[in-house]
Protein backbone atom coordinates (compact mmCIF):
# COMPACT_ATOMS: atom_id res chain seq x y z
CA UNK A 1 0.00 0.00 0.00
CA UNK A 2 1.14 3.48 -0.60
CA UNK A 3 2.87 5.25 2.27
CA UNK A 4 1.17 8.43 3.54
CA UNK A 5 2.41 11.51 4.50
CA UNK A 6 1.60 15.10 5.80
CA UNK A 7 1.58 18.09 3.16
CA UNK A 8 0.79 21.30 5.54
CA UNK A 9 -3.31 20.33 6.43
CA UNK A 10 -3.25 17.91 3.94
CA UNK A 11 -2.31 13.75 3.99
CA UNK A 12 -0.88 12.77 0.76
CA UNK A 13 0.71 9.75 -0.69
CA UNK A 14 3.90 8.71 -2.27
CA UNK A 15 2.38 9.87 -5.29
CA UNK A 16 1.59 13.09 -3.95
CA UNK A 17 -2.21 12.69 -4.19
CA UNK A 18 -4.50 14.40 -1.51
CA UNK A 19 -5.65 11.41 0.47
CA UNK A 20 -9.45 11.17 2.29
CA UNK A 21 -9.61 8.71 5.10
CA UNK A 22 -13.05 7.88 5.73
CA UNK A 23 -13.72 4.74 7.96
CA UNK A 24 -15.07 2.95 11.02
CA UNK A 25 -13.60 2.05 14.99
CA UNK A 26 -12.93 -1.72 15.36
CA UNK A 27 -12.62 -1.30 19.23
CA UNK A 28 -13.46 -4.62 21.60
CA UNK A 29 -13.57 -3.31 25.31
CA UNK A 30 -14.70 -7.02 26.59
CA UNK A 31 -12.31 -8.55 28.65
CA UNK A 32 -13.84 -11.93 28.02
CA UNK A 33 -13.43 -11.86 24.38
CA UNK A 34 -9.69 -10.99 24.83
CA UNK A 35 -10.13 -7.30 23.64
CA UNK A 36 -10.16 -8.49 19.99
CA UNK A 37 -13.16 -8.26 17.93
CA UNK A 38 -14.47 -11.86 16.86
CA UNK A 39 -14.48 -11.46 13.27
CA UNK A 40 -12.88 -12.80 10.36
CA UNK A 41 -11.90 -11.42 6.48
CA UNK A 42 -15.02 -11.22 4.92
CA UNK A 43 -15.83 -8.30 7.55
CA UNK A 44 -12.81 -6.37 6.53
CA UNK A 45 -14.10 -7.30 2.48
CA UNK A 46 -17.34 -5.80 3.40
CA UNK A 47 -15.49 -2.80 4.74
CA UNK A 48 -14.15 -2.24 1.46
CA UNK A 49 -17.24 -2.65 -0.55
CA UNK A 50 -18.76 0.22 1.82
CA UNK A 51 -15.78 2.60 0.69
CA UNK A 52 -13.78 2.19 4.12
CA UNK A 53 -10.26 2.96 3.82
CA UNK A 54 -9.24 3.63 7.42
CA UNK A 55 -10.15 1.81 10.78
CA UNK A 56 -8.94 3.16 13.87
CA UNK A 57 -8.51 -0.29 15.80
CA UNK A 58 -8.69 -0.87 19.09
CA UNK A 59 -5.66 -2.03 21.70
CA UNK A 60 -6.20 -1.89 25.30
CA UNK A 61 -3.62 -1.58 28.07
CA UNK A 62 -4.51 -4.43 30.31
CA UNK A 63 -4.43 -6.93 27.10
CA UNK A 64 -0.90 -5.44 26.25
CA UNK A 65 0.56 -5.56 29.57
CA UNK A 66 -1.20 -7.77 32.15
CA UNK A 67 1.45 -7.37 33.99
CA UNK A 68 4.48 -4.94 34.89
CA UNK A 69 6.75 -4.98 31.83
CA UNK A 70 5.21 -8.44 30.89
CA UNK A 71 3.63 -8.19 27.02
CA UNK A 72 1.02 -10.24 26.00
CA UNK A 73 2.60 -11.05 22.55
CA UNK A 74 -0.04 -13.37 21.82
CA UNK A 75 -3.16 -11.02 22.32
CA UNK A 76 -1.24 -8.94 19.98
CA UNK A 77 -0.72 -11.14 17.34
CA UNK A 78 -4.52 -11.51 17.36
CA UNK A 79 -4.42 -7.91 16.66
CA UNK A 80 -2.08 -8.38 13.89
CA UNK A 81 -4.16 -10.71 12.09
CA UNK A 82 -7.02 -8.41 11.64
CA UNK A 83 -4.61 -5.30 10.13
CA UNK A 84 -3.03 -8.31 7.83
CA UNK A 85 -6.81 -8.72 7.00
CA UNK A 86 -7.47 -5.11 6.17
CA UNK A 87 -4.19 -5.17 4.37
CA UNK A 88 -5.32 -7.80 2.03
CA UNK A 89 -8.66 -5.30 1.47
CA UNK A 90 -6.82 -2.57 0.87
CA UNK A 91 -7.72 -0.65 4.31
CA UNK A 92 -5.49 1.69 6.48
CA UNK A 93 -5.02 1.13 9.87
CA UNK A 94 -4.26 3.39 13.08
CA UNK A 95 -3.73 1.76 16.24
CA UNK A 96 -5.85 3.14 19.33
CA UNK A 97 -4.47 2.82 23.09
CA UNK A 98 -8.52 2.75 24.34
CA UNK A 99 -9.76 3.83 27.25
CA UNK A 100 -12.73 4.93 28.98
CA UNK A 101 -12.99 5.22 33.07
CA UNK A 102 -8.94 4.67 32.78
CA UNK A 103 -9.38 1.25 33.67
CA UNK A 104 -10.51 -2.41 33.45
CA UNK A 105 -11.79 -2.35 37.02
CA UNK A 106 -13.95 0.60 35.85
CA UNK A 107 -14.48 0.21 32.56
CA UNK A 108 -11.64 -0.61 30.22
CA UNK A 109 -7.80 0.20 29.68
CA UNK A 110 -5.41 0.30 32.27
CA UNK A 111 -4.58 -3.16 34.12
CA UNK A 112 -5.49 -3.42 37.46
CA UNK A 113 -2.02 -3.36 39.19
CA UNK A 114 -1.64 0.27 37.47
CA UNK A 115 -4.71 1.24 39.01
CA UNK A 116 -3.77 3.31 41.97
CA UNK A 117 -7.07 4.09 43.77
CA UNK A 118 -6.30 4.32 47.18
CA UNK A 119 -8.66 1.99 48.44
CA UNK A 120 -11.26 4.87 47.46
CA UNK A 121 -14.80 3.44 46.62
CA UNK A 122 -16.09 3.37 42.85
CA UNK A 123 -19.78 5.10 42.01
CA UNK A 124 -21.26 4.53 38.58
CA UNK A 125 -23.77 6.74 37.16
CA UNK A 126 -26.84 5.87 35.10
CA UNK A 127 -24.71 6.84 32.13
CA UNK A 128 -21.01 5.27 32.11
CA UNK A 129 -19.73 8.54 31.63
CA UNK A 130 -21.35 10.19 34.60
CA UNK A 131 -18.74 8.12 36.54
CA UNK A 132 -16.01 10.42 35.94
CA UNK A 133 -17.28 13.28 38.00
CA UNK A 134 -18.85 10.68 40.33
CA UNK A 135 -16.46 8.57 41.17
CA UNK A 136 -13.35 8.82 44.01
CA UNK A 137 -11.74 5.94 42.84
CA UNK A 138 -11.75 6.73 39.10
CA UNK A 139 -10.30 10.23 39.71
CA UNK A 140 -7.89 9.10 41.96
CA UNK A 141 -6.73 6.60 40.22
CA UNK A 142 -6.34 9.40 37.11
CA UNK A 143 -4.45 11.47 39.20
CA UNK A 144 -1.93 9.53 40.02
CA UNK A 145 -1.62 8.12 36.25
CA UNK A 146 -0.96 11.55 35.81
CA UNK A 147 1.41 12.17 38.38
CA UNK A 148 3.57 9.24 37.60
CA UNK A 149 2.91 7.63 40.31
CA UNK A 150 5.04 4.25 40.91
CA UNK A 151 3.82 1.38 40.19
CA UNK A 152 4.20 -1.49 43.16
CA UNK A 153 7.50 -2.69 40.74
CA UNK A 154 8.94 1.20 41.46
CA UNK A 155 8.39 2.66 38.02
CA UNK A 156 5.97 5.56 37.08
CA UNK A 157 3.02 4.39 35.56
CA UNK A 158 3.73 7.07 32.64
CA UNK A 159 6.72 5.45 32.11
CA UNK A 160 5.40 2.13 32.33
CA UNK A 161 2.47 3.26 29.55
CA UNK A 162 5.37 4.76 27.40
CA UNK A 163 7.27 0.92 26.71
CA UNK A 164 4.07 -0.52 26.39
CA UNK A 165 3.64 1.70 23.67
CA UNK A 166 6.79 1.32 22.06
CA UNK A 167 6.73 -2.55 22.43
CA UNK A 168 3.15 -2.35 20.48
CA UNK A 169 4.66 -0.15 17.93
CA UNK A 170 7.52 -2.82 17.31
CA UNK A 171 5.23 -5.71 17.40
CA UNK A 172 3.58 -3.89 14.37
CA UNK A 173 6.49 -2.59 12.84
CA UNK A 174 6.30 -5.00 9.71
CA UNK A 175 2.55 -3.90 9.23
CA UNK A 176 3.02 -1.56 5.88
CA UNK A 177 -0.77 -0.67 6.35
CA UNK A 178 -0.63 0.78 9.83
CA UNK A 179 -0.55 4.56 9.47
CA UNK A 180 -0.63 5.60 13.08
CA UNK A 181 -0.35 5.54 16.83
CA UNK A 182 -3.69 7.43 18.70
CA UNK A 183 -1.68 7.87 22.18
CA UNK A 184 -4.88 8.15 24.44
CA UNK A 185 -8.22 7.89 23.93
CA UNK A 186 -10.20 11.00 25.46
CA UNK A 187 -7.43 11.83 27.80
CA UNK A 188 -9.54 13.17 31.01
CA UNK A 189 -7.90 15.49 33.51
CA UNK A 190 -8.84 13.27 36.56
CA UNK A 191 -9.69 15.85 39.71
CA UNK A 192 -9.11 18.94 37.40
CA UNK A 193 -12.08 17.72 35.57
CA UNK A 194 -14.36 18.50 38.54
CA UNK A 195 -13.24 22.29 37.72
CA UNK A 196 -13.92 22.10 34.70
CA UNK A 197 -17.24 20.94 34.95
CA UNK A 198 -17.90 22.52 37.76
CA UNK A 199 -17.10 26.62 35.92
CA UNK A 200 -19.51 24.87 33.57
CA UNK A 201 -22.20 24.22 35.91
CA UNK A 202 -21.63 27.20 37.55
CA UNK A 203 -21.98 29.47 34.84
CA UNK A 204 -25.28 27.96 33.96
CA UNK A 205 -26.50 28.44 37.66
CA UNK A 206 -25.80 31.93 37.33
CA UNK A 207 -26.65 33.00 33.64
CA UNK A 208 -29.86 30.90 32.84
CA UNK A 209 -31.37 30.24 36.62
CA UNK A 210 -30.21 33.44 37.92
CA UNK A 211 -28.50 32.05 40.69
CA UNK A 212 -25.12 33.56 41.98
CA UNK A 213 -24.20 31.35 45.19
CA UNK A 214 -25.68 28.13 44.38
CA UNK A 215 -24.40 24.89 46.40
CA UNK A 216 -22.00 23.20 43.73
CA UNK A 217 -23.67 19.50 45.15
CA UNK A 218 -26.85 21.05 44.42
CA UNK A 219 -25.87 21.92 41.23
CA UNK A 220 -24.54 18.62 40.40
CA UNK A 221 -28.14 17.63 40.73
CA UNK A 222 -29.03 18.96 37.58
CA UNK A 223 -26.67 16.55 35.57
CA UNK A 224 -27.22 13.50 37.26
CA UNK A 225 -31.20 13.31 37.67
CA UNK A 226 -31.99 12.54 34.38
CA UNK A 227 -35.57 14.42 33.93
CA UNK A 228 -33.53 17.58 35.20
CA UNK A 229 -31.18 16.88 32.92
CA UNK A 230 -33.37 17.28 30.14
CA UNK A 231 -34.36 20.76 30.97
CA UNK A 232 -30.45 21.67 31.29
CA UNK A 233 -30.14 20.60 28.03
CA UNK A 234 -32.52 21.62 26.64
CA UNK A 235 -31.69 25.05 28.11
CA UNK A 236 -28.31 24.74 26.43
CA UNK A 237 -29.82 24.87 23.04
CA UNK A 238 -29.37 28.62 22.80
CA UNK A 239 -26.20 28.82 21.22
CA UNK A 240 -25.20 32.42 22.76
CA UNK A 241 -25.79 30.49 26.29
CA UNK A 242 -23.61 27.17 25.07
CA UNK A 243 -20.71 29.18 23.82
CA UNK A 244 -20.63 30.78 27.18
CA UNK A 245 -20.55 27.40 28.76
CA UNK A 246 -17.86 25.99 26.85
CA UNK A 247 -15.78 29.30 26.97
CA UNK A 248 -15.81 29.41 31.00
CA UNK A 249 -14.44 25.81 30.91
CA UNK A 250 -11.72 27.15 28.27
CA UNK A 251 -9.23 27.89 30.78
CA UNK A 252 -9.26 25.06 33.36
CA UNK A 253 -9.43 22.48 30.29
CA UNK A 254 -6.63 24.13 28.77
CA UNK A 255 -4.74 23.82 31.69
CA UNK A 256 -4.56 20.44 31.78
CA UNK A 257 -3.74 19.81 28.23
CA UNK A 258 -0.30 22.19 28.85
CA UNK A 259 0.85 21.33 31.91
CA UNK A 260 0.27 17.65 32.07
CA UNK A 261 -1.31 16.28 28.55
CA UNK A 262 1.87 17.73 26.64
CA UNK A 263 4.47 16.45 28.44
CA UNK A 264 2.79 13.13 28.79
CA UNK A 265 2.04 13.64 24.82
CA UNK A 266 6.26 14.18 24.24
CA UNK A 267 6.96 11.51 26.61
CA UNK A 268 5.10 8.67 24.67
CA UNK A 269 5.28 9.99 21.27
CA UNK A 270 9.73 9.58 22.13
CA UNK A 271 8.79 6.22 23.05
CA UNK A 272 7.23 5.57 19.80
CA UNK A 273 9.02 7.13 17.77
CA UNK A 274 12.11 4.96 18.57
CA UNK A 275 10.12 1.98 17.49
CA UNK A 276 8.51 3.62 14.20
CA UNK A 277 9.78 6.66 13.05
CA UNK A 278 7.02 7.22 9.80
CA UNK A 279 3.70 6.69 11.44
CA UNK A 280 1.63 9.48 12.14
CA UNK A 281 1.38 10.60 15.87
CA UNK A 282 -2.58 11.05 16.60
CA UNK A 283 -3.15 13.76 18.68
CA UNK A 284 -6.20 13.94 20.97
CA UNK A 285 -7.43 16.65 23.38
CA UNK A 286 -9.14 16.46 26.38
CA UNK A 287 -12.24 15.23 27.06
CA UNK A 288 -14.28 18.31 27.07
CA UNK A 289 -12.71 19.19 23.80
CA UNK A 290 -15.43 16.23 22.81
CA UNK A 291 -18.53 18.94 23.80
CA UNK A 292 -16.75 22.08 22.12
CA UNK A 293 -14.59 23.77 24.44
CA UNK A 294 -11.74 24.74 22.96
CA UNK A 295 -8.28 22.92 23.00
CA UNK A 296 -5.08 24.16 24.03
CA UNK A 297 -3.51 21.43 22.68
CA UNK A 298 0.55 21.57 21.74
CA UNK A 299 2.08 19.50 18.69
CA UNK A 300 3.96 16.77 20.72
CA UNK A 301 7.28 17.38 21.43
CA UNK A 302 10.72 16.47 22.94
CA UNK A 303 13.18 18.72 24.36
CA UNK A 304 11.51 21.73 22.23
CA UNK A 305 12.14 19.91 18.68
CA UNK A 306 8.87 18.98 17.63
CA UNK A 307 8.07 15.83 16.26
CA UNK A 308 7.71 15.45 12.31
CA UNK A 309 4.03 13.98 11.12
CA UNK A 310 1.64 14.48 13.73
CA UNK A 311 -2.24 14.68 12.77
CA UNK A 312 -5.16 16.26 15.21
CA UNK A 313 -7.01 13.72 15.95
CA UNK A 314 -10.28 14.91 18.24
CA UNK A 315 -13.77 13.63 18.95
CA UNK A 316 -17.03 15.26 18.70
CA UNK A 317 -20.36 14.43 20.29
CA UNK A 318 -23.52 16.37 20.74
CA UNK A 319 -24.23 16.08 24.75
CA UNK A 320 -27.52 13.33 24.26
CA UNK A 321 -24.79 10.79 22.95
CA UNK A 322 -25.06 7.23 24.71
CA UNK A 323 -28.98 7.91 24.76
CA UNK A 324 -32.00 7.93 23.56
CA UNK A 325 -32.90 11.55 23.45
CA UNK A 326 -32.85 12.61 19.68
CA UNK A 327 -35.75 15.07 20.29
CA UNK A 328 -33.30 17.35 21.73
CA UNK A 329 -30.33 16.64 19.63
CA UNK A 330 -28.95 20.29 18.65
CA UNK A 331 -26.95 20.24 15.46
CA UNK A 332 -26.11 23.73 16.12
CA UNK A 333 -24.73 22.64 19.15
CA UNK A 334 -22.85 19.97 16.97
CA UNK A 335 -21.30 22.80 13.89
CA UNK A 336 -20.08 24.57 16.92
CA UNK A 337 -17.74 21.84 18.43
CA UNK A 338 -16.88 21.24 14.67
CA UNK A 339 -15.98 24.40 13.95
CA UNK A 340 -13.80 24.65 17.23
CA UNK A 341 -11.87 21.87 15.77
CA UNK A 342 -11.39 23.63 13.29
CA UNK A 343 -9.99 26.50 15.00
CA UNK A 344 -7.56 24.71 16.62
CA UNK A 345 -6.52 22.95 13.23
CA UNK A 346 -5.67 26.20 11.79
CA UNK A 347 -3.48 26.83 14.74
CA UNK A 348 -1.50 23.82 14.70
CA UNK A 349 -1.57 23.78 10.83
CA UNK A 350 -1.70 19.51 11.00
CA UNK A 351 -4.27 17.46 9.15
CA UNK A 352 -7.26 16.70 10.64
CA UNK A 353 -9.32 12.79 11.54
CA UNK A 354 -12.08 12.91 13.51
CA UNK A 355 -12.05 9.79 15.65
CA UNK A 356 -14.63 9.92 17.19
CA UNK A 357 -18.45 10.74 15.95
CA UNK A 358 -21.64 9.28 15.94
CA UNK A 359 -22.38 6.53 18.26
CA UNK A 360 -25.95 6.38 17.14
CA UNK A 361 -28.64 3.96 18.26
CA UNK A 362 -30.66 2.36 15.54
CA UNK A 363 -32.95 5.63 15.86
CA UNK A 364 -34.57 6.18 12.44
CA UNK A 365 -33.23 10.21 13.08
CA UNK A 366 -29.53 8.85 12.78
CA UNK A 367 -29.72 8.67 9.04
CA UNK A 368 -30.23 12.16 8.36
CA UNK A 369 -27.79 13.25 11.56
CA UNK A 370 -25.21 11.26 10.08
CA UNK A 371 -25.78 13.00 6.71
CA UNK A 372 -25.48 16.56 8.22
CA UNK A 373 -22.15 15.09 10.10
CA UNK A 374 -20.55 14.28 7.05
CA UNK A 375 -21.49 17.54 5.35
CA UNK A 376 -19.01 19.28 8.30
CA UNK A 377 -16.62 16.62 7.15
CA UNK A 378 -16.56 17.16 3.43
CA UNK A 379 -16.69 21.27 4.14
CA UNK A 380 -13.65 21.24 5.96
CA UNK A 381 -11.97 18.03 3.74
CA UNK A 382 -11.56 16.03 6.86
CA UNK A 383 -10.95 12.58 7.41
CA UNK A 384 -13.29 10.65 9.57
CA UNK A 385 -13.48 7.33 11.66
CA UNK A 386 -17.09 6.47 12.48
CA UNK A 387 -18.06 5.04 16.49
CA UNK A 388 -18.46 2.34 15.94
CA UNK A 389 -18.70 -1.32 14.63
CA UNK A 390 -21.00 -2.84 16.63
CA UNK A 391 -23.99 -5.96 16.47
CA UNK A 392 -26.49 -4.88 14.09
CA UNK A 393 -24.32 -2.17 12.18
CA UNK A 394 -24.75 -3.60 8.67
CA UNK A 395 -29.08 -2.87 9.43
CA UNK A 396 -28.46 0.70 11.30
CA UNK A 397 -29.78 3.19 9.44
CA UNK A 398 -26.76 5.52 10.05
CA UNK A 399 -25.30 2.75 8.10
CA UNK A 400 -26.87 3.80 4.67
CA UNK A 401 -25.14 7.48 5.17
CA UNK A 402 -21.56 6.20 5.53
CA UNK A 403 -21.66 4.32 1.97
CA UNK A 404 -20.89 7.19 0.34
CA UNK A 405 -18.86 8.70 -2.98
CA UNK A 406 -16.03 10.82 -2.06
CA UNK A 407 -12.81 11.13 -3.18
CA UNK A 408 -9.90 8.88 -1.74
CA UNK A 409 -7.38 10.08 -3.36
CA UNK A 410 -6.55 13.35 -5.49
CA UNK A 411 -4.31 13.92 -8.36
CA UNK A 412 -3.98 17.13 -7.14
CA UNK A 413 -4.96 19.89 -4.37
CA UNK A 414 -8.59 19.29 -3.49
CA UNK A 415 -10.71 22.89 -3.40
CA UNK A 416 -13.69 20.88 -2.42
CA UNK A 417 -16.46 17.58 -2.89
CA UNK A 418 -20.11 17.19 -1.80
CA UNK A 419 -22.27 14.14 -2.47
CA UNK A 420 -25.63 14.67 -2.34
CA UNK A 421 -27.68 11.92 -0.77
CA UNK A 422 -30.94 12.38 -2.59
CA UNK A 423 -29.78 12.56 -6.32
CA UNK A 424 -26.56 10.53 -5.81
CA UNK A 425 -24.52 13.27 -7.54
CA UNK A 426 -20.81 13.70 -6.62
CA UNK A 427 -19.25 16.95 -7.23
CA UNK A 428 -15.55 17.84 -6.82
CA UNK A 429 -12.94 20.52 -7.65
CA UNK A 430 -9.31 20.27 -7.60
CA UNK A 431 -5.94 21.44 -8.92
CA UNK A 432 -4.62 19.34 -11.15
CA UNK A 433 -0.81 17.91 -11.11
CA UNK A 434 -1.57 15.49 -13.40
CA UNK A 435 -2.05 11.84 -12.98
CA UNK A 436 -5.29 9.37 -11.09
CA UNK A 437 -7.60 10.66 -9.49
CA UNK A 438 -9.75 7.30 -7.64
CA UNK A 439 -13.11 8.11 -6.27
CA UNK A 440 -14.91 5.62 -4.47
CA UNK A 441 -18.72 5.31 -5.51
CA UNK A 442 -21.31 2.98 -3.90
CA UNK A 443 -22.93 2.37 -7.28
CA UNK A 444 -19.82 1.73 -9.73
CA UNK A 445 -20.87 -1.45 -11.03
CA UNK A 446 -23.74 0.82 -12.73
CA UNK A 447 -21.23 3.62 -13.69
CA UNK A 448 -20.78 4.34 -17.78
CA UNK A 449 -18.48 7.07 -19.17
CA UNK A 450 -21.54 9.17 -20.42
CA UNK A 451 -22.11 10.03 -16.74
CA UNK A 452 -18.87 11.60 -16.12
CA UNK A 453 -18.86 15.48 -16.74
CA UNK A 454 -15.26 16.73 -16.59
CA UNK A 455 -14.44 20.72 -16.80
CA UNK A 456 -11.07 22.22 -17.15
CA UNK A 457 -9.13 19.32 -18.52
CA UNK A 458 -8.78 17.24 -21.65
CA UNK A 459 -8.09 13.92 -23.08
CA UNK A 460 -9.45 12.14 -20.00
CA UNK A 461 -9.15 8.59 -19.51
CA UNK A 462 -12.23 7.01 -17.14
CA UNK A 463 -11.35 3.81 -15.68
CA UNK A 464 -14.47 1.85 -13.77
CA UNK A 465 -13.13 -0.70 -11.11
CA UNK A 466 -15.98 -2.39 -9.56
CA UNK A 467 -15.37 -4.61 -6.58
CA UNK A 468 -16.45 -8.47 -7.50
CA UNK A 469 -20.05 -9.31 -6.48
CA UNK A 470 -20.81 -5.96 -5.14
CA UNK A 471 -22.27 -2.50 -6.66
CA UNK A 472 -19.57 -0.56 -5.16
CA UNK A 473 -16.36 0.25 -6.40
CA UNK A 474 -13.87 2.52 -7.75
CA UNK A 475 -13.10 4.62 -10.45
CA UNK A 476 -9.74 6.50 -11.72
CA UNK A 477 -9.68 9.48 -13.97
CA UNK A 478 -6.46 10.31 -15.21
CA UNK A 479 -5.62 13.71 -16.54
CA UNK A 480 -2.88 14.71 -18.55
CA UNK A 481 -2.80 18.39 -17.75
CA UNK A 482 -1.27 19.93 -14.37
CA UNK A 483 -1.99 23.39 -13.17
CA UNK A 484 -5.36 23.83 -14.21
CA UNK A 485 -8.77 23.88 -12.08
CA UNK A 486 -10.63 20.77 -12.59
CA UNK A 487 -14.42 20.00 -12.14
CA UNK A 488 -15.61 16.19 -12.06
CA UNK A 489 -19.21 16.04 -11.68
CA UNK A 490 -20.77 11.78 -11.70
CA UNK A 491 -24.41 11.30 -12.03
CA UNK A 492 -26.34 8.11 -12.96
CA UNK A 493 -29.80 9.35 -14.36
CA UNK A 494 -31.48 6.26 -13.12
CA UNK A 495 -30.06 6.41 -9.56
CA UNK A 496 -33.94 7.02 -8.33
Amino acid sequence: MKKLKIDGQRIVNEDGQQVILSGVNLVCKEKEKGYVTPCGPELFAWFREQGFNVIRLGLIWDGVEPEPSVYDDVYLGRIKQQIHWAEQHDIYVFLDMHQDLYSSLYGDGAPGWATLHDNLPHAAGSLWSDAYLESPAVNRSLDQFWANAPAGDGIGLQDHYAAMWRHAAAFFADCPNIIGYDIMNEPYPGTQGQEVFGRMIAAYAREVMGQEDADMSDLAELWFDEEKKQDVLAGMADMGIYRMLVDCAKEASQRFEENVLAPFFGKTGAAIRMAAADGFLMLESSYFSNMGVESGLALADAGGSVFPGQIFAPHGYDLVVDTEHYEIYNQERVELIFATHRKVQERLDVPVLIGEWGAFTHHGATYELAQKLIFIFEKYLWSNTYWCWCDGFREAPYRQALQRAYPQATGGVLNGYHYDYDTGILTMDFISTGGETVIYHPRAAYLEKGHFTIDGASDCKIEIRPLPESGSGCVAVCIPETGGEVSIRIAIPSYQ
